[in-house]
């Protein structure tokens, strides 16, 4: 292994404003690279971050955390902050490329959290435990695939992972994730960027080779793969901790946040996981870092992760486990705002199920029924996925119908999982519902406080869907997702309901009217006390976040989403827009990225997405750049799907593949 540089606890580490019930930094550290050699004789590479010890012989707890994304140029600059805090406080760090990305060898895997980055990341923490400079103890953590890959792991038990911290992960792949959401086919921008970084050259030198397109440039895209596994199952369910919940033995801690899409994973837990102890905290964040995530407030999450480390990495009682299990921040509500930076509200600590809480079901009306024209451009002010802050919804609810309840006399205060049921005739064979939450305010502005949807196929089972038939009348019972919020007296509570949600799910094929069985139907509400039992939660403030040296930010700039409706053709469009470039010693780097769905609303069958990524990279007189390009293109049976790979090195192309399949809708 080679010493890259010795640093101590950089500025960021206290100062002004900092919280005096965060610890200070207590070690001075040392950053090194090297690899773990995986059974199969595969490199994995890592990048350590390792304490000095202070006394003879000291050892430390070790910290992994496992990605894709690229340590040494895409996560580079990432990883600092989050490292050096634990490093300066005596945790021993392992950031790991999985294998086939990064600067790590052997071959792409088949998929996301497959077996072979599993069984790697088993036989990474093994070798943690044997490592002198460790006390034999690990934790693995991480946010969104970091998280994920750590419950999943946990599952496996290896016999040194004591504890393990997830941020905004999900129990439940084919549900919850951003292949598929609330069982409806989901094209993220996401598909685009983790298909084009798959695609890049091995770091730190980029080498162009033939293990080079042999593992990574011809590997084929993930897209794919997933467009194929359109319903719920094995493929889906097999490290899933929903389904496995007495499997997870290992200490547990989820942080989520109210403006993300992995937000019940949480709360499902508290629900359900009895074998292992279990901490949860849910904060007003999209998703982000609850340190300085968007919207407000926040706090320094890594002083409770370092309190949760040593509780169970070092033998020493914190006392955090004394809380009660759920730390919930109860939003107070407030006009819808895009551009929201501060959640108005409190934090509250509860037991769960909160003391005091019922359910209150309120029919959506009297008459016997509504008619729904499906128009599939309808939804797309929540954006892409039940996430971000959000601005007026009431130009999206004039495209479906709106069930509505005053508040009159006392506050409405919910904290929970709102479900809906909703008794509909359908108009076609194939059909999805979504369900918007809603709080209108007397000047008539409309906040989204939550949504949901059901893929009407699915309506018996995700594992088992079955057609519709026109005319027949069914029940759909479903959640939406997990939220708080108080819904002052004078304010309307509104159920927005449509068969369309776009972008976030792909619109399904056939021109339809619908009807909903309005007397039939049912909005239950969790409904809550208005301050909680316990005292109010004291957090510590967040600490100014250190930066690279070695880093250079260049440019960064995003436009989107920007949506667009041509009258004439009927054709709604959102388009979104970003490019960086930022510099690592003297490597300069160059990011664009465009993404752009379309549908008209007398064709959604031929709904489309396009995408193109491109990273250019400079080092010394050799300029590199990788294109990747997605092309999905929508007919009544079929999604036309093509990915393009392009790589070019000083302007002349080295190689291009192209892969193209037509996936068969039968679902979606």
């Amino acid at each position: 292994m080679v010493g890259l540089l010795a640093i101590g606890c950089l500025g960021g580490c206290g100062g002004p404003g900092a919280s005096p019930t965060v610890r200070p930094p207590t070690h001075e550290y040392r950053i090194e690279r090297g690899t773990i050699v995986m059974p199969d004789s595969t490199p994995l590479a890592v990048t350590w971050w390792i304490p000095t010890p202070r006394t003879p012989g000291e050892r430390f707890p070790a910290l992994l955390e496992m990605l894709p994304y690229r340590k040494d140029d895409s996560f580079y600059a990432r990883d600092f902050p989050l490292y050096d805090w634990f490093a300066s406080r005596g945790f021993l760090l392992a950031k790991v490329d999985v294998r086939g990305t990064g600067g790590s060898g052997g071959s792409l895997p088949d998929r996301e959290y497959s077996e072979a980055e599993l069984g790697d990341a088993v036989s990474v923490i093994e070798a943690l435990a044997a490592d002198p400079r460790s006390n034999g103890r690990v934790g693995m953590w991480g946010i969104s695939w970091g998280g994920f890959n750590a419950i999943q792991v946990a599952l496996r038990a290896p016999p040194a992972l004591k504890a393990i911290l997830a941020l905004h992960a999900s129990d439940d792949l084919f549900h919850d994730d951003v292949r598929y959401i609330d069982g409806v086919l989901h094209v993220d921008r996401y598909a685009l960027q983790i298909d084009h970084e798959n695609g890049l050259p091995r770091t730190p030198d980029h080498s162009i080779d033939s293990a080079y397109f042999h593992d990574r440039f011809e590997a084929e895209p993930w897209i794919l793969t997933y467009l194929r596994h359109d319903q719920d199952g094995p493929f889906w369910r097999a490290n899933g901790w929903r389904f496995r919940r007495d499997d997870l033995r290992v200490p547990t801690y989820l942080i989520g946040g109210l403006l993300d899409g992995y937000r019940d994973t949480p709360i499902r837990a508290l629900d359900s996981a009895r074998a292992a102890p279990l901490k949860v905290e849910i904060g007003p964040w999209v998703h982000a870092w609850p340190d300085n995530g968007t919207p407000g407030p926040v706090y320094e999450w890594r002083e409770r992760a370092a309190r949760w480390w040593d509780q169970w990495l070092n033998d020493r009682d914190t006392g955090l486990m004394d809380e009660p299990r759920l730390l919930v921040f109860q939003r107070t509500g407030q006009p819808p705002d895009a551009k929201l930076a501060q959640t108005a509200g409190q934090w509250r600590f509860e037991d769960w199920p909160v003391r005091g809480a019922r359910r209150d079901t309120l029919p959506l009306g009297a008459h016997a029924a509504d008619t729904l024209r499906y128009l599939p451009r309808a939804g797309v002010a929540a954006g892409a996925w039940w996430g971000e802050p959000t601005g007026d919804m009431s130009a999206d609810d004039a495209l479906g119908l709106r069930y509505d309840t005053a508040i009159e006399s006392a506050a409405l205060t919910l904290l929970g999982m709102p479900r809906v049921r909703l008794v509909v005739r359908h108009g076609a064979s194939l059909a999805h519902w979504a369900a918007r939450l809603e709080d209108v305010g007397p000047d008539g502005r409309v906040a989204l406080i939550t949504g949901g949807a059901i893929n009407a196929t699915m309506r018996k089972s995700t594992a088992a869907p079955a057609r519709l038939r026109a005319g027949a009348i069914d029940t759909l019972d479903f959640d939406l997702h997990f939220t708080t919020w108080t819904v002052a007296p004078g304010h309307t509570l509104r159920l927005a309901v449509a068969n369309a949600q776009f972008p976030m799910l792909w619109p399904s094929p056939a021109p339809m009217t619908s009807v909903v069985l309005a007397r039939d139907s049912r909005l239950i509400l969790p409904v809550v006390p208005a301050a909680s039992a316990y005292p109010a939660p004291r957090l510590p403030r967040p600490t100014p976040r250190p930066s690279r040296r070695d880093v250079e930010w260049l440019s960064d700039t995003s436009a989107g989403p920007v949506t667009a409706r041509d009258a004439g053709s009927g054709e709604t469009s959102v388009r979104w827009l970003s490019a960086s470039a930022w510099r690592i010693g003297t490597t300069r780097y160059d990011d664009r990225e465009e993404e752009a769905y379309r549908v008209a609303d007398g064709d959604p069958a031929g709904a489309s997405f396009d995408g193109l990524a491109s990273r250019t990279i400079t080092r010394d007189a050799r300029v590199l750049r990788l294109e990747t390009r997605i092309e999905i293109r929508g007919v009544p049976d079929a999604l036309d799907v093509s990915v393009t790979r392009t790589l070019s090195r000083d302007g002349v192309v080295l190689r291009e593949r192209t892969w193209r399949d037509r996936v068969p809708r039968r679902w979606h």
